[in-house]
């Protein structure tokens, strides 16, 4: 065989690799919404097409360019990854006494699989004497309080969000239902000097590069957020310690890692792999050309 015969078997071999590594919906399932992936267990169509209700997407045809929703919790998906993220477009509901925009002090949250994670998301409160607090079964569980100084506006650019006009802390880890509270603690004159309180949950290294002025988020209607999710009310293989075989809910050549107290898991690709983990096949070699 001469050289550029079998240069052209390995090119042919590494395109094949890369496209069947590429594929990341079920066969026969729309993989694609617009410019965003949508990779299994999440899927658009048919109940075959996601693993259950709560991972269906509908896609928006009629925007341009077209935008997938996640349906369980009718939020616009952004980006989908198979670490255990999804990053979606988040309202900012929470309000206190700001113009044009209803007061609400109150948001629930159920949201099946889908928490808001704990690395990347952050619950953010901005105004003066705002007192943002998460409440699960009656009880908080976590929250933040701001207080001003003189001008709050410039305070909070200058010092981010760390108390002073805004604040913000981290979500309690794999909550999977709570509710979001708005209030305040004080009614005197800095109230009045800046009556207008809201919160929200943000990507943290979003917020960071595109926020400047925490004020301007008040005049948004959503944020990025991201989710984590897991396979719930499912278990790895234990006879195979955790190393799953044909058999278990992973594919082949993946790596199955399962948490007993919540019968949840995660599925990821061998090293030396890529893909797709919770498809039969979703993980092909990249180091053909290493081992010939």
């Amino acid at each position: 065989m001469s050289t550029v015969q079998w240069l052209l078997q390995i090119s042919l071999l590494l395109w094949l690799s890369k496209g069947l590594a590429a594929t990341q919906g079920k066969p026969g399932c729309q993989e694609r919404c617009g410019d965003v992936d949508i990779p299994y267990p999440f899927g658009i169509g048919s109940a075959g097409c996601y693993f259950d209700e709560w991972f269906e997407v509908t896609c928006n045809n009629s925007t341009h360019p077209p935008k997938p929703f996640l349906k369980g919790v009718n939020l616009e998906v952004l980006n989908v990854s198979l670490d255990g993220t999804i990053r979606v477009n988040n309202p900012v509901l929470l309000s206190r006494n700001c113009s044009g925009k209803p007061s609400n002090h109150t948001q629930w949250w159920e949201g099946g699989p889908f928490s808001f994670s704990n690395t990347y998301t952050r619950f953010t409160a901005v105004g003066c004497s705002a007192l943002a607090y998460f409440m699960q079964n009656d009880t908080v569980i976590g929250g933040c309080a701001t207080i001003c100084q003189m001008d709050v506006a410039i305070t909070a650019k200058n010092a981010s969000c760390y108390g002073l006009g805004c604040c913000q802390t981290q979500v309690p880890p794999g909550l999977l239902s709570f509710t979001a509270n708005l209030g305040t603690y004080s009614e005197v004159s800095a109230d009045e000097q800046e009556p207008c309180k809201y919160a929200f949950m943000v990507d943290q290294e979003w917020f960071i590069s595109n926020v400047p002025d925490p004020h301007t988020v008040k005049d948004m209607e959503y944020v990025p957020a991201v989710l984590d999710w897991r396979i719930y009310n499912a278990t790895c293989d234990a006879s195979t310690s955790n190393l799953n075989t044909s058999t278990s809910f992973c594919g082949e050549n993946t790596f199955c890692s399962t948490d007993t107290q919540t019968s949840s898991l995660i599925c990821s690709c061998l090293p030396g792999h890529e893909g797709n983990p919770y498809l039969p096949q979703g993980c092909q070699g990249t180091q053909s050309t290493e081992d010939c």
